[in-house]
């Protein structure tokens, strides 16, 4: 796997721990700094919002340690890749 594409899934990696991190805080009604960044509220799902992007960021989280360990981006790491869209297309419903 490229340098390009390893810093890729990695950064996918991080932000799905963020943001994982986040939504529980938020289901947990904990504001603090590290919650509100960046938040908006969610005007067409309301509280669902935060438990819909779960399975996004365990997917995120798992798939990408696995993508990491391996080295390699097979099947797996392709469907990581379409993490990328599906994020830019809850932030722009949003």
């Amino acid at each position: 796997m490229n340098k390009l594409l390893k810093f890729v899934v990695i950064l996918i990696f991080l932000f799905s721990i963020y943001h994982l991190l986040r939504d529980v805080l938020q289901i947990m009604n904990i504001n603090i700094p590290l919650v509100n960044f960046l938040h908006r509220p969610h005007i067409w799902c309301g509280q669902y919002c935060d438990l819909a992007t779960l399975t996004l960021d365990l997917f995120g989280i798992i798939v990408g340690a696995l993508v990491l360990k391996r080295n390699k981006l097979d099947m797996l790491g392709i469907g990581l890749l379409f993490l990328i869209p599906l994020w830019i297309l809850a932030f722009m419903v949003n």
